[in-house]
């Protein structure tokens, strides 16, 4: 079965590249999306098995309501973020964080992680 992935990054390119990193790796991807109504619009007719969510997505918006969503599906995610763990709101607590720039050997190891597939190849 293949894990399918939310991506929510407000930044269309590096949405679109960290995509097509996922798809040759072999998931499934929800989006890119933009804004938290979006993927929340994304969820309500879709499942994810986990997601990758931008903390800041810009205008003063964050992606705090996907995060709430997602520990409500008991949804693992991963957190990308430029900003410091002190100014990281509490719903994203406990979920793995990795600093922007992200490298995609750290994004697809947390995924694995995340997804209990630690053994895969990708």
């Amino acid at each position: 079965m293949v894990a399918r992935i939310l991506i929510v990054e407000d930044d269309a390119l590096l949405g679109l590249d960290l995509k097509g990193h996922l798809e040759r790796a072999g998931f499934s991807v929800l989006g890119p999306a933009a804004s938290a109504s979006k993927a929340l619009a994304l969820l309500a007719g879709n499942a994810c098995d986990a997601a990758i969510l931008d903390v800041q997505l810009g205008r003063g918006m964050t992606s705090e309501p996907v995060a709430q969503e997602l520990r409500l599906r008991g949804t693992p995610f991963i957190t990308v973020t430029a900003y410091s763990h002190e100014h990281r709101p509490e719903v994203y607590s406990g979920f793995p964080v990795l600093s922007k720039p992200v490298r995609l050997p750290d994004v697809l190891a947390e995924l694995r992680r995340c997804l209990g597939m630690a053994g895969a190849s990708g």
